[in-house]
């Protein structure tokens, strides 16, 4: 073990601690794991404890609950497997009821802390600021690699260099056996161990619902974490595949790859036995030699570059020659520039493209062959070389299972030139950089198989999903579930996208956002998207000036914030999010059915009723038909809309009927003169008006007449929730008129709109409800924040929990290999 071995700052001088505390993070597993091995001999000859920690944090790059779920399932394997070798094991989730420093306080207490050497951010940083504040030296053990990074010296940027360089390591090391290490703990109590989650008597999804991550990511049905998931799976290749990895492999549509990537990278399976396991077939077996070269020197290729590298992800770790090509040509004009959302998505138009994405955002892989082509796509959609892999590495981190690994970069940055030679002659874009086009990739595939492989269900039976209210959060809630692969159906009241976030259009010069005026995004989680409609031309940022009134008086300019609008509508975001979609529009429903006959049912894997003792489903009624069956039922509407419809039994009924929302009148004026005040929107904390915004000066809306938009305070419209419209334009214009001493001139057009439901007192703050066992779900502003960012993200924890619903309660599909999870 001792060449695995390297002392944080060359610091091995023991503090007068209590135990050994290994900190495992990326070698989630029990056998063969060097970590684990080194940490046993050294409490065992110091005559101490040992403690194992694990902790799942809710800011590492890139977090939501695909890697979260698989990363909790590897936890729950390494739980039963330190129970069974009497080895304290102390886990932590961060979650919204529990943020504490458990790994910290551990610590303290270390004579010493062992953990593995990753050479990547954040784990880097992470083990620098526990090395600040511990006062126990830190032992980094090599994990990850057959050959350990400090043995091999440097970096190559060339596969055929390290591999002459590091043949006989691999020749000394691949067929050596394990030493077992059977020594036994010192038993050790505390109450941060008592106090583990036992995570065999959890519902996993339940609490990653608990976390602020990105909920739009949804776990993968069909790859479980955990050494048991994945050693079924080696072993299934080993048997049934291997023998076809040579001549197969290259061939997506025929899924001939080992899918260990992401065992691999969070050391779920021991890279030493994988080898080991291959190197004893090499005589007998065409595809072993092959296999043990890209697992070995491929791998622990871009594991070295990674190392000894400072910049392993930016623009300035590609070579030399591949910075200058690129940069020659940076300028070269591009066929389409395509937003980070078109990207996603997999709504870029080239088939070949898409599908892959597709296998990445709905199964979390994507096969390598097709990830070199997907790959150098992205440089002639992106403004520039280093736009380009800024998203390549975001896509690939955010939706791969096996992201934020160093092989992961080892892929991407081969892409771009990195472990690559120049090509001639020189291209467009590209310059000398390989060139990789999908039409060429084409040629050597079958898109149709290979499209099959990829849109293949994920469930035995997929459930049928309605959702209430196309407002914003039941629109990108929805949009989640289908890119996921689900089939949703809205059903809207109204003729258009998006509730309150609503445009009245007038005739061409008179346009007025009646409801909500503006929106800002202050959440990490929605950057991305908010990016993304901006380079769409979506929405743009509202830069009028902006003031606080009282009495007639400026007070003083609002704060500065971003505040952002849709183009050329307020209504042009919801249009955006639900133009995939399934919206029957102006359906008033009027009932939502319990219904038990199983008869009538499509999916045999529905919960029984435990009243009835037989299957339900849910039937949706509107004025005028049936619509129906449905496995699942969401709502975005207003709280008493929702209560009104939600059968009593659910769960969180009674928060739907508790939740209040006050009503506001919206007044439209439109001027044929400007009105010549020195501000286009303001906050007026007096009177019965609370808002004023001169619509026209918003990006993308006619400017021919002066329109305006004024909006009552919430006491002020209970008051007069039931007066006409005419009333309440002629009584909130004569209060603008007195209260603002710049006349006004006489509108052309005047109108009035009473929203009901605009204002939740207060929001629930619970980011969406769900209640498992009947399958019904809520969300909206109401559940997570008076605010369009508050509905959206409200949207995208409901799409969380019905797909960590689905992936802790359904049968996966009939798949290669099999994967045993509860």
């Amino acid at each position: 073990m001792s060449e695995r071995c390297l002392w944080l700052h060359g610091r091995s001088e023991l503090s007068a601690g209590s135990y050994v505390l290994y900190w495992t993070h990326h070698a989630l597993r029990t056998d063969e794991n060097p970590a684990l091995d080194v940490a046993r001999w050294k409490a065992h000859e110091l005559g101490v404890p040992l403690i194992v920690y694990q902790g799942i944090s809710e800011s590492y790059p890139y977090a939501s609950d695909r890697h979260h779920l698989f990363m909790l399932e590897g936890a729950r394997d390494l739980q039963r497997q330190y129970r069974a070798l009497s080895i304290p094991f102390c886990f932590h989730l961060d979650r919204v009821t529990s943020r504490n420093p458990v790994l910290y306080e551990l610590g303290k207490e270390a004579c010493l802390l062992v953990t593995e050497h990753f050479p990547l951010e954040p784990t880097r940083g992470w083990t620098e600021r526990l090395a600040s504040k511990c006062n126990a030296p830190i032992l980094l053990v090599d994990t990850a690699c057959v050959v350990p990074t400090q043995l091999v010296g440097k970096a190559y940027d060339r596969a055929y260099a390290f591999r002459n360089a590091t043949t006989e390591l691999y020749e000394e090391r691949v067929h050596r056996p394990w030493p077992v290490c059977e020594l036994k703990p010192i038993p050790f109590e505390s109450k941060l161990i008592s106090s583990t989650l036992a995570l065999d008597q959890e519902n996993l999804a339940e609490l990653v619902a608990l976390c602020e991550i990105d909920h739009s990511v949804g776990p993968v049905a069909d790859t479980r974490g955990g050494s048991e998931a994945g050693y079924d799976r080696w072993y299934h290749f080993l048997s049934h595949q291997m023998k076809e990895y040579g001549t197969q492999r290259n061939h997506a549509e025929k899924n001939r790859s080992s899918r260990m990537s992401a065992y691999l990278h969070y050391g779920m399976v021991a890279p030493t036995k994988l080898a080991r396991d291959v190197g004893s077939i090499l005589a007998k077996c065409d595809g072993a030699a092959k296999y043990l070269d890209e697992l070995l020197i491929w791998r622990e290729l871009a594991y070295a570059f990674c190392h000894y590298r400072d910049s392993y992800e930016g623009w300035s770790g590609l070579p030399d020659w591949a910075q200058a090509t690129l940069d020659a040509h940076r300028d070269d004009p591009r066929d389409d520039r395509l937003s980070w959302e078109a990207c996603a998505r997999a709504r870029t138009g080239d088939p070949l493209w898409d599908a892959a994405q597709r296998s990445l955002l709905k199964h979390g892989e994507l096969h390598n062959n097709v990830r070199m082509t997907w790959g150098k796509a992205i440089v002639q959609w992106s403004s520039t070389p280093d736009v380009a892999l800024q998203r390549l590495v975001d896509l690939n981190h955010r939706y791969s299972l096996d992201g934020r690994d160093p092989a992961s970069y080892g892929g991407i940055l081969w892409c771009f030139g990195q472990f690559d030679r120049p090509f001639y002659p020189e291209q467009p874009v590209i310059g000398t950089v390989r060139p990789r086009p999908t039409s060429l990739h084409l040629k050597r595939i079958s898109l149709g198989e290979y499209q099959k492989c990829v849109d293949r269900a994920s469930y035995r039976t997929e459930p049928s999903i309605a959702m209430i209210g196309a407002g914003l959060g039941g629109l990108i809630c929805s949009r989640t579930l289908a890119d996921h692969g689900f089939p949703v159906t809205l059903f809207e009241k109204s003729k258009g996208y998006g509730g309150r976030a609503a445009t009245r259009r007038v005739e061409a010069d008179l346009q007025f956002d009646h409801g909500a005026q503006y929106f800002t995004i202050r959440d990490h989680r929605l950057a991305k998207y908010l990016q993304s409609w901006l380079d769409d031309g979506i929405v743009s940022p509202w830069n009028g000036k902006i003031v606080e009134i009282k009495e007639g008086h400026v007070l003083a300019e609002s704060r500065p914030i971003d505040r952002f609008v849709g183009v050329p509508g307020m209504n042009e975001l919801g249009r955006h999010l639900g133009k995939d979609l399934n919206v029957c529009f102006k359906k008033k429903i009027k009932s939502v059915v319990a219904e038990s006959n199983v008869n009538l049912l499509t999916n045999q894997w529905n919960r029984l009723d435990p009243n009835e003792g037989r299957y339900r489903y849910w039937l949706i009624d509107d004025e005028d038909q049936r619509h129906g069956p449905y496995d699942i039922v969401l709502w975005n509407a207003p709280a008493p809309q929702t209560a009104a419809l939600v059968p009593a039994f659910c769960t969180w009924s009674p928060l739907a009927h508790a939740t209040k929302l006050k009503a506001c009148w919206t007044v439209m004026l439109g001027l044929s003169d400007r009105w010549h005040v020195p501000w286009d929107g303001a906050f007026v904390n007096s009177g019965p008006i609370r808002w004023i915004a001169r619509n026209t000066s918003k990006s993308g809306r006619s400017k021919k007449l002066d329109c305006w938009v004024l909006h009552s305070t919430a006491e002020w419209a209970e008051q007069h929730l039931q007066e006409v419209p005419e009333r309440v334009v002629e009584l909130l214009y004569d209060s603008l008129r007195r209260s603002i001493s710049v006349r006004m001139p006489e509108p052309l057009y005047r109108n009035a709109a009473r929203w009901r439901f605009a204002t939740p007192e207060p929001a629930l703050q619970v980011g969406a409800l769900w209640d498992p066992m009947h399958r019904l779900g809520a969300c909206g502003d109401w559940c997570n924040g008076a605010r369009v960012e508050g509905a959206l993200l409200s949207g995208l924890a409901l799409a969380g929990r019905v797909l960590g619903w689905m992936h802790h309660s359904l049968e996966v599909a009939a798949q290669d290999p099999p994967v045993l999870f509860s």
